[in-house]
């Protein structure tokens, strides 16, 4: 990323590889995974990604305070356009390491407390997970762009982790819109 930021400044100013350079430092600073290597596990995974570890950390913390009020946990949301790939490996680590639940019923089929709202989902999927969400039955969201527009999360919506800012104002404003309307 240095060498690719400093060939980029030396002598004639090349924007392609410095912009490439940026978009490999987000990715780096998301996690190292999403330049090179494979992680071992889940827990290698968020051991090894500081940001990631964090809002982990953050959830686990939402999650026990409402548990110690007797409280159903409020919903949460993370954001994150790249690294789709590890996103299984997210949710295992918060059903194995934080305790959210799988299978749970809800309007005649299963849902787990920790859904994936990505692309790849169909819209029936996505409408039962976003309703499962305002519900209070899914508690975490884990969603890439699909997430930023078109679907209102407010109702169970406390806390969003943009775990991958966008270069755009645009964009930050309407995924900041999923949980709060201005």
């Amino acid at each position: 990323i240095v060498a690719m930021a400093k060939n980029a400044t030396a002598g004639k100013m090349d924007m392609g590889n410095l912009f490439r350079a940026l978009a490999y430092s987000l990715d780096n600073a998301l996690s190292p995974f999403l330049l090179n290597g494979t992680p071992e596990d889940h827990r290698d995974f968020v051991a090894q990604s500081p940001k990631i570890a964090y809002v982990m950390e953050c959830i686990r913390s939402v999650k026990s305070w409402h548990e110690q009020r007797g409280e159903s946990v409020s919903g949460q949301v993370i954001y994150m356009n790249r690294g789709k790939e590890y996103f299984p490996l997210i949710k295992q680590y918060l059903e194995e390491e934080i305790g959210f639940q799988r299978g749970v019923s809800y309007a005649k089929t299963r849902v787990d407390e920790v859904e994936i709202i990505a692309s790849e989902i169909n819209d029936t999927r996505k409408e039962t997970v976003k309703e499962a969400f305002l519900e209070g039955v899914t508690k975490i969201i884990i969603g890439t762009a699909t997430i930023r527009e078109g679907i209102d999360l407010q109702r169970r919506g406390t806390v969003i982790y943009n775990c991958y800012p966008e270069w755009n104002p645009t964009d930050i404003r309407q995924l900041e819109g999923r949980i709060w309307r201005q």
